[in-house]
């Protein structure tokens, strides 16, 4: 139900009210009509607004727009429509706010179509667009996870694909621009949640890579605001991973380039015993001509390790070209190892050098090989027993002088009793095996790793790095780590992202997802930090965190009181952060039955 009426000098004339059939007819004719986004903690939709007059915006169930917010009044704001936009705080308990300007009460102050309103958690933006979303959720990074995840055990049995997709906004760009574009173009089944701040994620339950593709064309160009103030990265399911962290360190690398460097490997000054072992291993096989295989559990750094290798590999500068043997086609493998010929099918208008051919005098990695199909197995033995290859379409075979290092997560050995992979092309790749250890038992690690990891990644964004807090740390080393140092990478980049202190506290770390799967304390008497109260602050909106954490801290006094300490043990801050947060959000001690 919507309140109409003529907007006149800040005052209203008499009101008439929406009548049901007027609310549905408007949205089916809501093509470039007027509409407010609302953007809830934990959910956004729109509804469709009258061209002119007033409507009401609170708690109450009265209002035209109810929010569920425990930060709104009851009677918490008007919006003012017509030939100018206004908005009037009515002497709301926690204030109204425009570009972080607070609304003066009981007058109305001019707004723009895109500008946020910020009431308590959540935010209201008037547009004029075409909208069919309905009530939509914005999930959180847990919940999209947990989902991601599901999803991949899905398509394991049933083979089909999807995309993981991650939008990174420039800070510069205002959220209000981007985030209705993103809503337009995700519509379900896919699933929106946010990532951090300015950064979103999107699981995109649809196997054709052309549609993708042109759902990316849209959104960069509908978003468009300044060159470079969207990016875009897109993982499949399975050609870049078969796990959720796989997916999602594929995605973060597209809008987050990385130049790895032998300095930041993992394991080469590594202080865990099983480690140096591995590490020093692949040091002395890399001076002889041998095949290397690496073995160990996704994402523990088999890719990283074949980097190092070819670092120590004679001579350096020999190249090194990797394969993903996952998820591709039979005729798409073969073509990319072993080259075409032009005219050998359909689209092949010129020659082309197939890897074994440009890694020429250097190493080839064939990662995931344990997902080679049977057929091509049978021509990688040959040209790796023959040292030559037969291009597609090719009348005469090339000689080539490569190496290989095969990399997988199965046990290839059973596979090759079972007989799913070729025995011959194992003895032949096994020249020598590294394993390397899942990160549970490199715990003397975890805390080098994720310092290294947080550096890194504040430098590439051009941030101050933050410390980690001895709790954060804490649960970061009694986690059992199923994604292994990929995961662990992941997790830390996202707290940095979502951190605005000094330091990495739990609340940035994906609390109840840890505590879930543990490892069991080193010390049986020791308490961790995982035992005591942690509260979880995962941003869930996509407006700035500093609002998120003023809930919190309010929520927090609010169940104790007022009791500062109380509060401050159950955020899990020590008490003078949260006296400073206190003056920094300009929070007095709340009432207990505040007015409104």
């Amino acid at each position: 139900m919507y309140i109409i009426g003529d907007l006149w000098g800040g005052r209203m004339s008499t009101r008439t009210t929406v009548s049901e059939h007027e609310f549905a007819e408007a949205r089916e004719n809501s093509e470039e009509a007027l509409h407010a986004l609302i953007v809830a903690p934990d959910a956004f939709t729109a509804v469709p607004l009258p061209e002119s007059g007033c409507v009401l915006v609170g708690r109450t169930a009265k209002a035209d727009i109810q929010i569920e917010d425990p930060l709104a009044s009851r009677n918490h704001a008007k919006l003012h429509l017509g030939e100018l936009l206004a908005i009037e705080d009515l002497g709301s308990a926690n204030g109204t706010r425009v570009h972080d300007v607070v609304v003066p009460t009981r007058t109305p102050m001019s707004i723009n179509l895109g500008d946020a309103i910020r009431i308590g958690s959540t935010v209201l933006i008037i547009q004029r667009s075409s909208w069919a979303a309905g009530f939509r959720r914005l999930w959180s990074h847990h919940h999209f996870d947990d989902r991601l995840k599901d999803e991949c055990a899905r398509s394991a049995t049933s083979g089909k694909r999807f995309a993981l997709m991650r939008v990174l906004v420039n800070s510069d760009v205002p959220w209000t621009r981007v985030f209705p574009v993103l809503v337009r173009n995700l519509m379900p089944p896919h699933v929106l949640a946010l990532y951090g701040p300015n950064e979103y994620e999107a699981l995109i339950l649809e196997p054709d890579s052309e549609t993708v593709d042109q759902m990316v064309k849209r959104i960069l160009s509908e978003g468009k605001e300044v060159p470079g103030s969207i990016r875009i990265g897109v993982s499949w399911y399975p050609r870049e991973g078969r796990s959720a962290d796989a997916l999602l360190a594929k995605a973060n690398t597209v809008i987050r380039p990385e130049t790895p460097s032998i300095a930041t490997v993992p394991g080469v000054s590594s202080t865990s015993s099983a480690m140096q072992r591995v590490s020093e291993a692949a040091k002395r096989a890399a001076g002889v001509n041998i095949n290397v295989l690496i073995l160990g559990e996704t994402g523990v750094g088999k890719e990283v390790m074949a980097r190092m290798f070819h670092q120590f590999s004679p001579p350096k500068s020999s190249p090194l070209v990797t394969l993903n043997c996952a998820g591709l086609p039979e005729t798409l493998i073969e073509g990319e190892l072993f080259g075409h010929e032009k005219g050998a099918f359909t689209g092949a208008h010129q020659s082309s050098k197939g890897l074994l051919e440009s890694a020429e005098g250097g190493i080839v990695f064939l990662d995931e090989i344990g997902e080679m199909p049977l057929r091509i197995q049978a021509t990688l033995l040959r040209a790796i027993e023959n040292r030559e290859i037969m291009p597609l379409g090719g009348r005469r075979s090339r000689p080539i002088d490569v190496r290989f290092i095969a990399a997988t997560n199965r046990d290839l050995e059973a596979e090759a009793t079972k007989g799913t992979f070729r025995q011959d092309l194992f003895f032949r790749l096994n020249g020598i095996s590294l394993v390397i250890p899942p990160l549970r038992e490199r715990a003397s690690e975890i805390a080098d790793l994720a310092r290294l990891f947080l550096a890194n990644f504040c430098r590439e964004c051009g941030r101050a790095e933050p410390a980690i807090s001895a709790e954060a740390l804490s649960l970061l080393e009694q986690y059992s780590w199923p994604g292994n140092i990929r995961e662990l990478k992941n997790i830390v980049e996202r707290a940095a992202l979502l951190c605005d202190a000094p330091e990495i506290l739990p609340m940035y770390l994906p609390v109840e997802q840890m505590r879930q799967a543990r490892q069991p304390p080193r010390q049986a008497d020791s308490q961790s930090a995982v035992d005591q109260p942690v509260q979880v602050l995962t941003p869930t909106t996509p407006h700035d965190l500093n609002e998120l954490q003023r809930r919190r801290i309010l929520e927090a006094l609010d169940m104790f009181a007022g009791n500062q300490s109380r509060a401050a043990k159950w955020l899990n801050m020590p008490r003078r952060t949260l006296i400073t947060k206190l003056e920094f959000f300009g929070i007095r001690r709340p009432q207990k039955n505040p007015p409104g």
